[in-house]
Order: structure tokens, then C-alpha cells, then sequence
């Protein structure tokens, strides 16, 4: 079976989407063919899909990779075939939820809770609570990760998604990674405040070894966690991008806060250095994912490597990582990505199936991940692979991301790769030395405000980016925006949150 490529584009509409969510299939046959799983004419058991949405672009080699893993899960006797359906970042919000606003049947969708929370799908009955489906098809699944893991996975008393632990949050928070060998070329040492930070910044796109010098820090939809750890407050949690918790259980509006104002403050000053993109509000986040990928960009949030690619581009580039103040090691989160099984499913087992098998066994997991071992990829030791077939790009010419389906000790990575980074993405930190947010356990469930939490959800792009992106400024975007938030139903879903935590901190 041939892996769709989808690419969809948003200009025509939503009548246009839906024009083609009916003419495309979401099986191996034509809408009004023979059904997605059950029995056929001729009484024979289908084999049940397994339609995993994902975002992005498909693997140049894609369709080779599916037939290997479908080949595999035939002679491993399982009765599923695997479908990626890969959907293009500038329209996936929009397509999946058409998708699911409609009924269109899949098994699997990627969730960047940093995109759109978990809680959202919970809410809305995109998704559907897993517990007894891992009970009865998940053992192995379940064995693979932690148990405060799964815990972080429960709403309302059951475990509602699939966790991706693909790295200890630990080891991915706090810190920005930029480009070592330019702060030493440029004379710099390593940034210890947000002032020492612009400032480098500054130097480096002033001096970017290249004659394009349109160069920007790179972009997230979050808050910039970098610069808490040089708050007077610290540490304290944000949960999505609306609720500030600190650590004596306190619960109020992040957008309220002097930490917001600050993180505002100086995204400004960065935009106003130039140091953002001017349109980047409307850049589309592939272009910007490109330019990551290329290497351009003066630095970004979290703990990330190079690729081979920039090291070619950039002779002598190399990374690191730096916080800005010394504090311990603050686990604010437990996951930030996960899998959700989706609610228009006609056999919802068959995707806990699937990811039951990956984490089985290793050779699953690689081929999944990283495709067919001696033609995409050679196994080089511990957490290490070489890649043997490349894209038209220079890139693997298949690949699927461990942060969209991974685990912190099962994924690969390059031999280059770099060695303290590789340490940190392969273990799991030891909790003597991490200070754990005081809200890892608890999953807030916004079925009693869902109208008002989807309604703030959208919001925040509308009003809350342009602040948190350094566009305006604080004074004169932020009543509007605090006014806009409200509306759409803040102050509520604070309340109910702040109701279910004291309740969920009196239990423990």
C-alpha cells in the first residue's frame, strides 16, 4: 500500500477542505470500497489501518519505509497495516480538526502540546480515554515508561493519551542552545542575563558568517523559560500559556503576572533589535523549521544538535547550551508531546496495537523510526545510528522524529552527534538532583468550562503571540489582550482549574 503524501492548502477555505476531505480516502480504497476493517465480501478478516496523523512534510522514502514495517507487523502476526498521513505544518490545525469535526476515520494524531494541549482533545471528544484498551492490548507499551509518566497522562481518572517520552524534561528546560564557536569568534563569553543574552545575540547576527544576515532567533509558542531562572520567583510553573502555579500550590493568571510582563519586556527589546523575524506572526513555520534545520538561526529554546548539513554549511559550527543563572534543575513538565487515539476510530484498539508493537522490541522501534536497517540506516552502537540513504536535501531520506514518537532510551541518534547532548537525551535524570514542579501528577479536565477553555485556546494566537513575540509592547497590547482573554472565558477556566488542583493537592 502506498503512504499518502497529503498536502492540503488552506486558501480555498474550508468549503475547499471539505470538497476534499470527500473525495479523498482515508483507506486503501475509494470512499463507498470496502470498509476500513471487519470482513470483506468474501468473509476474510481485513487487516484494521492504523491512520497515524502527522505534521510536516513525508520522508522522500516514505512508501518504502511503510512496506517494511507493514511486511513486519504481517510476519509478526499482527493484523494491521500502518498509514501515515502526513499534513503540512501552516495547515494542521485546521485540517485535523475538520477532520475530526466531521467523522473522517483515523486511528492516531501527533499532539505538540505546545500547539494545541491534550486537554483541548479531551475536552471535545476528539480523543478517547486508553486505560482498559492498554489493560487489554498495551502491556508492553505501558512497561516502557515510568509510572509518573503515565500519571501525567491522566484526566478526570483515566489515562486519556500516549505519552511520548523521548526525553527527561529535566534535561530540556531552562536553557537556550546557540552556537559555541561564534561566541568564541565574535570574543564573546557565555551569556549569565537576558541583557548579556541580546547582547550576544546581537554581535552574532551582526557578524552571521554569511552574506544573508537575515537571521533570527528561533520562534515558540511558549513562554520563554530561559529567562524564569533568573526570576526572583523561581521557580513556578506555566501551564498552557494562560495558568501560573508556584510551588506552594498557589494558582493564577500567568498573563496577570510581573513574570509575563518580563518575559514580554524583553521580547521587545529583541524584536525591536531586529533579532525576530519582522513578520513573525505570519512567516510559515516551515520556512522557519528550514532555517533551523540549516542551521541559521542565532538561538532557540531547549537543549537541540546540529546536523551534519550544518557542519558542512558552517565549518567548525558547534553548540552548546547555556542557562542564565544557576538554580537546580527545574522539572516544570513531564512530556510536552504525545499520541491520542482518536475518537472516529472504528477500531481504536488497533492503534494501541501498533504502538504496543514499536515499543516491544528495538527492531521495531528503529524501523519505525529510523526505516530498514541496512538500506536507510546501520546500527553504530548504544543510541547511535549511521544513515546510508539521504534525501535530495542531504537529510535521511527517511526519518520520523523521535519528539513525535520516541523514547529516551530507545531512540537513535547521528555518530556526530554530540556527546554531552547525547548523554542528556539518553537518560533519565536522577531526582536527587531535580526540584519537580509541584503540578506533575496532575492533568487538568476542562470538560466543565470546555466552551470557555477551546474559545481561550484560540485566543491566545490572536491575542497573546503578538505580545509574546515582542510585536507590541506590554502597554499597548496588553489591555486589549487581557480584555479579548477574559472574554473568551479566562477568568472561568482559572477558577475550575484552581478547584480541581486544591482538590487533586488534598487528596495526594
Amino acid at each position: 500500500m502506498k503512504a499518502r503524501k497529503r498536502t492540503v492548502s488552506w486558501a480555498a477555505g474550508a468549503l475547499a477542505l471539505a470538497m476534499l476531505t470527500a473525495c479523498s480516502s482515508t483507506s486503501n480504497s475509494e470512499p463507498g470500497g470496502s470498509p476500513s476493517s471487519g470482513q470483506s465480501e468474501g468473509g476474510a478478516t481485513q487487516s484494521k489501518l492504523v491512520r497515524y496523523l502527522l505534521p510536516g512534510n513525508a520522508p522522500q522514502d516514505l512508501d518504502n519505509a511503510v512496506s517494511a514495517i507493514n511486511a513486519k507487523l504481517k510476519a509478526d502476526g499482527l493484523n494491521l497495516t500502518y498509514d501515515p498521513i502526513y499534513i503540512p505544518w501552516d495547515v494542521w490545525d485546521q485540517r485535523t480538526n475538520l477532520m475530526m469535526s466531521t467523522g473522517e476515520e483515523f486511528e492516531l494524531i501527533a499532539i505538540m502540546h505546545d500547539v494545541k494541549s491534550p486537554n483541548v482533545l479531551v475536552g471535545n471528544g476528539g480523543i478517547v480515554p486508553i486505560g482498559d484498551l492498554l489493560e487489554e492490548h498495551g502491556q508492553d507499551l505501558k512497561a516502557a515508561m515510568p509510572e509518573w509518566i503515565w500519571d501525567s497522562a491522566v484526566v478526570n481518572g483515566e489515562i486519556q493519551y500516549v505519552p511520548n517520552f523521548w526525553a527527561d524534561t529535566a534535561f530540556n528546560g531552562g536553557m537556550v542552545t546557540m552556537r559555541k564557536d561564534l561566541l568564541e569568534k565574535n570574543g564573546l563569553s557565555a551569556p549569565r542575563s537576558p541583557a548579556e543574552l541580546l547582547d550576544a545575540t546581537e554581535t552574532i547576527k551582526k557578524n552571521w558568517p554569511e552574506d544573508d544576515k537575515n537571521v533570527y532567533i528561533k520562534m515558540l509558542n511558549e513562554p520563554a523559560y530561559y529567562l524564569h531562572n533568573t526570576y526572583d520567583t523561581f521557580p513556578f510553573t506555566v501551564v498552557d500559556n494562560i495558568i501560573r502555579v508556584d510551588q506552594e500550590g498557589q494558582v493564577s493568571s500567568w498573563l496577570e503576572s510581573e513574570e509575563f510582563k518580563m518575559d514580554v519586556d524583553y521580547m521587545r527589546e529583541a524584536y525591536e533589535r531586529k533579532l525576530v523575524h519582522p513578520d513573525v506572526l505570519t512567516v510559515p513555520t516551515e520556512v522557519m523549521n528550514q532555517e533551523e534545520i540549516a542551521g541559521r538561526y542565532l538561538y532557540r529554546q531547549g537543549d537541540v544538535s546540529i546536523g551534519d548539513n550544518v557542519r558542512e554549511r558552517f565549518p567548525g559550527a558547534e553548540v552548546d547550551i547555556y542557562y542564565l543563572a544557576d538554580q537546580p534543575k527545574f522539572r516544570s513538565y513531564a512530556i510536552r508531546n504525545s499520541n491520542g487515539v482518536s475518537a472516529t476510530s472504528p477500531h481504536p484498539e488497533a492503534a494501541i496495537q501498533f504502538l504496543n508493537w514499536v515499543y516491544k522490541d528495538q527492531a521495531n522501534f528503529d524501523l519505525v523510526l529510523y526505516g530498514v536497517e541496512g538500506e536507510h540506516f546501520k546500527d553504530a552502537g548504544t543510541n547511535l545510528r549511521e544513515t546510508l540513504k539521504f534525501n535530495d536535501n542531504g537529510g535521511a531520506a527517511y526519518e520520523l522524529a523521535s519528539w513525535l514518537l520516541g523514547h529516551v532510551e530507545m531512540n537513535r541518534f547521528p555518530t556526530s552527534f554530540d556527546k554531552n547532548l547525547l548523554e542528556r537525551r539518553t537518560t533519565i535524570a536522577d531526582d536527587a538532583d531535580v526540584v519537580n514542579s509541584v503540578t506533575i501528577g496532575f492533568n487538568f479536565d476542562p470538560s466543565p468550562v470546555a466552551a470557555e477553555y477551546a474559545n481561550v485556546s484560540a485566543e491566545l494566537k490572536t491575542s497573546v503571540e503578538p505580545l509574546l513575540y515582542g510585536v507590541v509592547s506590554y502597554d499597548q497590547a496588553h489591555a486589549g489582550m487581557l480584555a479579548n482573554m477574559k472574554a473568551a472565558g479566562l477568568d472561568r477556566v482559572i477558577e475550575e482549574y484552581r478547584t480541581q488542583f486544591e482538590a487533586w493537592l488534598a487528596a495526594k
